[in-house]
């Protein structure tokens, strides 16, 4: 995933590398399986706003991939989703959270499958890590058992591919609605 200047402070954080002992921490501290977003709840204040989460409040996420997936966009209003792939080179590029409680999961999951197109399924994704080895920066590749929500149409007639492995922010970061979002998050 790409990092661009315009982005939001917040999303621009959560897209640093963590290190091992960053990872380590996460692992330590929270026993419930993470989520795998990659859509608009990547951005931490979109995040915060669907799972009732003060702004000020931390999130703990951090970039991942999932291998063996393509992503695509929902016709109409371009919002990603993804199907499993035949090839095993797709990949998607999204954010793995940390330490959501039982109530912030339960409001993904109605946000996620309530039109009922998506279903949730358990998945694997890799997290990039960075540590220091002597004088070396070394970067390693860490799997977790993670939760995210996949096409449940057998059919991708109402979907168009993405030639990349990430949705564009560009457009919804620009938009309207998530403005609003901001607005009322700020108010919090």
């Amino acid at each position: 995933m790409q990092w661009k200047e315009g982005y939001p402070l917040d999303f621009k954080e959560a897209l640093k590398t963590p290190s091992e002992a960053e990872i380590s921490r996460l692992m330590s501290r929270f026993s419930q399986t993470p989520r795998f977003v990659y859509g608009a709840l990547m951005l931490p204040t979109v995040l915060k706003h669907f799972v009732s989460m003060p702004q000020h409040a931390k999130v703990d996420m951090v970039p991942a991939t999932l291998r063996g997936f393509k992503l695509y966009k929902i016709a109409e209003g371009g919002l990603p989703t993804i199907v499993r792939s035949k090839g095993e080179t797709s990949e998607v590029e999204g954010m793995l959270i940390f330490g959501l409680d039982d109530e912030q999961r339960n409001s993904i999951f109605e946000l996620e499958s309530g039109g009922g197109l998506t279903e949730y399924t358990a998945v694997q994704v890799q997290v990039h890590q960075k540590d220091v080895v002597g004088r070396y920066r070394v970067k390693d590749t860490r799997s977790f058992d993670a939760g995210t929500f996949i096409w449940s149409d057998h059919t991708t007639h109402l979907l168009t591919a993405v030639a990349t492995s990430s949705w564009d922010l560009d457009d919804f970061l620009a938009g309207q609605f998530y403005e609003n979002i901001v607005k009322i998050q700020n108010r919090s």
